[in-house]
């Protein structure tokens, strides 16, 4: 019997995608998010919210976590983002 194919969250690619950049990045100095985007085949935007949210997970994961999609999520990191500039 063949078992299906276990559908990732949205988490799960943000971390998966931040830790394919570093070890990139680590391998190659002149690596950049425009080559993680063409060598994972997604757009460079989703790569760069991928990215923010993962870390955003190290500080804030409890809060990250409660969010269905990674639109809410970024909603709430843009808006922590705006609060943090207003408070400098």
């Amino acid at each position: 019997m063949k078992v299906p194919p276990v559908k990732k969250g949205w988490i799960d690619i943000a971390i998966e995608i931040q830790y394919f950049h570093i070890t990139q990045c680590k391998d190659e100095p002149d690596w950049t998010i425009e080559k993680t985007a063409r060598n994972l085949n997604r757009s460079i935007g989703s790569v760069s919210q991928y990215l923010l949210i993962a870390n955003w997970l190290k500080t804030h994961e409890k809060q990250i976590r409660r969010f269905k999609s990674i639109n809410d999520a970024l909603e709430f990191v843009r808006s922590r983002q705006r609060e943090m500039r207003l408070e400098i």
